[in-house]
């Protein structure tokens, strides 16, 4: 009896130890970016999970790095009507980039149907890197949020911790309020 509990022991240690990692569930901290990518210097510029990227608004000089750089869909939060933003459409098929806008006015637009449609554009980028944008990051990050709790079903702490690792700041309080 004594060797078959250290066995078993062993055993459940090793379990946990080869159960693969989900990335979505990971709660390691953001991702290190490389030094191409924050040459770049948009704003907000963070990798909180591996083939993800979020950002605030970039520019033309910078969108076109992306593209350089391997970022192969962008999904903007903005509405075209604000401002700085609704070139981006032609930029992207200029380089090749599939650019898909899902509007998120503020937050009102927190939503888990949104957060539900964020999911898919982000799934339709496959093993590509794709990058989600916004005006500072902020509605990115909630989003996010949103996402990891509803569709994840992360818990609202991981939740939470996964978007400000992609830039959620002022929103803050209302996520909290819809993670409940």
């Amino acid at each position: 009896m004594r060797i078959a509990l250290p066995a078993l022991i062993t055993l459940f240690a090793l379990a946990a130890c080869s159960a693969p990692e989900t990335p979505e569930l990971s709660t390691k901290p953001p991702l290190v970016l490389t030094p191409d990518l924050e040459g770049t210097q948009i704003k907000g510029l963070a990798m909180p999970r591996q083939g993800l990227l979020t950002a605030g608004q970039p520019t033309e000089a910078q969108f076109e790095q992306l593209g350089k750089l391997g970022v192969k869909r962008v999904i903007c939060l903005r509405p075209d009507t604000e401002p700085g933003t609704g070139w981006e459409e032609v930029k992207a098929k200029q380089l090749g980039i599939t650019f898909v806008r899902l509007p998120i006015a503020g937050a009102d637009g927190l939503t888990p149907d949104n957060a539900r449609r964020l999911g898919q554009e982000l799934a339709a980028a496959g093993d590509a890197t794709a990058m989600v944008c916004c005006g500072s990051s902020n509605r990115v990050g909630a989003l996010l949020a949103l996402h990891a709790f509803f569709v994840e079903q992360k818990s609202a702490a991981e939740a939470l911790a996964f978007g400000k690792a992609a830039g959620l700041k002022a929103l803050e309080p209302q996520v909290k309020e819809r993670l409940k």
